[in-house]
């Protein structure tokens, strides 16, 4: 890994007369890494210290990071203070983690003005261990033209969506040259955790959940519905080589003028509108639609946090430079570029959506987002994930073999009853495990009848 240090010398210290080197992971993907070593020029003259920063860039490939992460915080090393974390890595790994709130005033976070989703994401077992350094979610991508072309209306529901593109895709496929290589809909149904955001956010619109109560609920009727009419999708408005699609794959489908509709994140959007693209300006954008007028639309949370290591030896100046890099006017800077914020209020800021008025289309997704099962699966996330994105993979797969409409229904419930038995067995281990955990004060007032905010009230009592 390539080792980036930045020192910058003043005349007294921060925080006292201490001066410390400070160690932090960034991805180097697009300007990540540029504007981070801004900001942290920044800080460092902010803060008027000695201190030095050396950025520590992570793999591209998100599970060679959180190997690496695994690795490092599993020896419980102190070599790194600061980590660059994947949403769905911060209950695996929240036991690891530092509480930010023992280092922030009450007023330091205005809480309300984060969109709920990234907000219920900063806490694992009533810590705030992580704070957003920008945001994603879901979105569905459209072809204006097309959709003028043949005078649709933007759908509402996801049945809309399909009667749209099947009735586009069998219109342009009139056309000789799009006959084979024209689709309505394309997504990401790689065996992967790209299967996972996507299986999360369109369970969601049909009203269902993964995890329902600290149980699994897989296989209720909604999520039986959703899986149907993903195989529907499949045999009628999309390739089949989108079981095998991550994000760029769809994006190169989409880019090139042969989909109508596409489900990818926001990052697709300036790519797709850069002047050498063939539907540059052609492009719209919608959340994710849910399965019924009146119901609310959905969008998995995706985004990167900035998390402090428990082990670190340096956690107070750990915490103040993420509360810098993790500012509002941070992420208004990072937003120029196209990095979605966390705070509400920037999706009205002029400043803001001047640079991008692409932002004003995404808030809804945001206001609305659904998380992955991290925080119920922690540290077993990994496991759980690879569970369902595997199954959802087979059942798809197994679809296109299947002749009869009634062994494709019976292949699903056994396939999602097969899953739920996983997941509960999943959620048992991490129950069994936060009992190993509790502290002797909390089995006892437990065992004795208290509730838990009365647990949790005595346990500070008993710290301060």
């Amino acid at each position: 890994m390539k080792k980036i240090l930045i020192s910058f010398f003043a005349a007294s210290c921060f925080l006292g007369a201490e001066c410390v080197t400070l160690k932090i992971t960034c991805r180097s993907k697009g300007m990540e890494l540029i504007l981070l070593k801004s900001a942290i020029d920044e800080w460092i003259k902010k803060t008027g210290g000695e201190h030095k920063v050396e950025i520590i860039t992570l793999p591209h490939a998100s599970n060679e990071c959180f190997a690496l992460y695994k690795q490092w915080l599993s020896a419980e090393s102190f070599d790194v203070d600061i980590l660059q974390m994947d949403v769905a890595w911060i209950g695996v790994f929240s036991d690891c983690l530092a509480d930010l709130s023992d280092f922030f005033e009450p007023n330091d976070i205005d809480e309300q003005d984060y969109f709920p989703a990234v907000r219920d994401s900063m806490y694992s077992n009533g810590k705030m261990v992580a704070l957003p350094l920008y945001t994603d979610c879901g979105i569905m991508y459209y072809r204006k033209d097309l959709l003028d072309k043949y005078k649709k209306p933007v759908p509402a529901t996801w049945e809309e969506l399909y009667e749209t593109a099947k009735y586009i895709q069998d219109e342009e496929r009139k056309d000789p040259e799009k006959k084979n290589r024209f689709y309505g809909f394309v997504f990401q149904a790689k065996a992967f955790e790209i299967l996972t955001c996507n299986f999360v956010e369109i369970v969601d619109s049909f009203g269902g959940a993964i995890i329902t109560n600290g149980k699994s609920t897989v296989d209720s009727d909604e999520v039986f519905r959703c899986v149907r009419f993903l195989i529907k999708c499949l045999n009628g408005i999309c390739s089949r080589s989108v079981l095998n699609y991550s994000e760029e794959d769809a994006r190169g489908m989409f880019q090139s003028g042969n989909a109508v509709f596409m489900r990818n994140w926001p990052y697709a959007w300036s790519l797709m509108n850069d002047h050498n693209t063939v539907v540059a300006g052609k492009v719209g954008v919608f959340p994710i639609p849910p399965s019924c007028r009146g119901k609310k639309s959905s969008g998995v949370l995706g985004g990167w946090f900035m998390t402090v290591s428990k082990y670190s030896k340096h956690k107070k100046y750990a915490a103040d430079l993420i509360k810098f890099l993790t500012s509002k006017d941070q992420q208004r800077i990072r937003s120029a570029h196209s990095y979605l914020p966390a705070f509400k209020s920037l999706y009205k800021d002029p400043e803001v959506l001047v640079s991008d008025p692409f932002f004003c289309s995404v808030r809804e997704s945001l206001e609305n987002a659904v998380s992955r099962p991290s925080t119920n699966f922690m540290k077993y996330y990994v496991k759980g994930s690879t569970e369902i994105f595997n199954t959802v993979n087979c059942i798809l797969l197994d679809s296109v073999e299947l002749e009869s409409a009634e062994s494709v229904e019976s292949a699903i419930r056994d396939k999602l009853k097969r899953l739920n038995r996983k997941l509960d067995d999943i959620l048992q281990k991490v129950n069994c495990v936060g009992k190993e955990n509790k502290g002797f004060l909390e089995r006892m007032m437990e065992w004795l009848g208290f509730s838990d905010d009365e647990v949790g009230s005595d346990k500070k009592k008993a710290k301060s």
